[in-house]
């Protein structure tokens, strides 16, 4: 069972959402709730593969091996009963690239691109990077909710 109500400070390791606040916020006092950059404990699982990763003398460029694609197809089909091919899959090193080349990919300059704040910042720059049209979707508060 992993421990999601241990607290790990992260003050004093270069942390852009704790170190930076000041920097970014222009104050101390802001509680970071970021996208991708959670506070829970890394599962020991994912830091002993890290480990015998970089036990390896030789950090040389590494490819999709067909157990990669094979982990996403099965991970799809338990979770969204979804059969995906692996000529489907796309690798990219993150989601703010994904967003970049989906864009790029999926539209014409000048087309318009709805976005539904709140939503993480960059998807709104996506959109203006590349000459597109940003249609912000508000969300409507009816009845207090």
């Amino acid at each position: 069972m992993y421990d999601f109500d241990k607290l790990i400070s992260r003050k004093g390791t270069d942390s852009i959402k704790y170190d930076l606040r000041n920097t970014i916020f222009g104050t101390e006092e802001v509680l970071p709730m970021w996208v991708a950059d959670m506070d829970f404990e890394t599962p020991d699982f994912i830091r002993e593969a890290v480990k015998t990763r970089a036990e390896h003398p030789i950090y040389g460029y590494t490819f999709r091996s067909d157990s990669y694609y094979q982990a996403n197809i099965d991970w799809f089909k338990k979770q969204y009963d979804w059969e995906i091919e692996k000529d489907w899959i796309v690798f990219t090193p993150g989601i703010v690239p994904a967003l970049n080349m989906a864009v790029l990919a999926l539209t014409n300059r000048g087309d318009k691109i709805i976005v539904q704040p709140p939503v993480y910042h960059p998807f709104f720059t996506a959109v203006s990077n590349h000459n597109r049209e940003l249609v912000n979707n508000e969300l409507i508060r009816e009845d207090g909710t």
